[in-house]
């Protein structure tokens, strides 16, 4: 298990590694074998498979840079993990007790941990704001030492 959380503050436990398989859905079936990063601060995928499926189509590339890995990680960890999008008010509700800004923190590393592509915006949704109010959330956070500097402007870092 891997605890995520800034420092000093709320943590979540995670799994270290996931694997993916989705079977049925159009075009190919797949097995997606995601591992934890510590240098990225993140889940990535190391591994995929992709399958013909019977009477399907046969694999090919043009087909292959269509599908949304990265949205079909995202919702399979955060639904591992908090249950589905819902979830994310939820831990904002758990952790009601704690400073807001570590909150903010925790679901900006939580949304970055499991393969989310705008973890600011993830912070305004836990919180039921505009998204256009949390990269400022998750700026005072950095600000704050809770959140790691990011290591190319406008990229998240965890």
């Amino acid at each position: 298990m891997i605890a995520v959380g800034p420092p000093g503050g709320p943590l979540v436990k995670i799994p270290a590694a996931y694997t993916i398989t989705v079977a049925g859905e159009p075009p190919y079936d797949l097995r997606l074998d995601v591992a934890w990063d510590p240098s990225l601060g993140r889940h990535t995928l190391h591994e995929l498979t992709i399958t013909e499926q019977p009477d399907g189509v046969y694999v090919r590339m043009s087909r292959i840079s269509q599908i949304a890995l990265a949205e079909l990680i995202e919702r399979s960890l955060v639904a591992d993990v908090l249950g589905g999008p819902e979830g994310w008010q939820q831990l904002v509700a758990e952790h009601a007790e704690d400073d807001p800004g570590a909150v903010d923190a925790l679901v900006y590393l939580l949304s970055h941990a499991l393969g989310g592509q705008s973890p600011s915006a993830t912070i305004a949704i836990a919180r039921g704001l505009s998204p256009a109010s949390g990269p400022k959330r998750a700026a005072n956070a950095r600000q704050a030492g809770l959140i790691p500097p990011a290591v190319e402007p406008g990229k998240a870092s965890g």
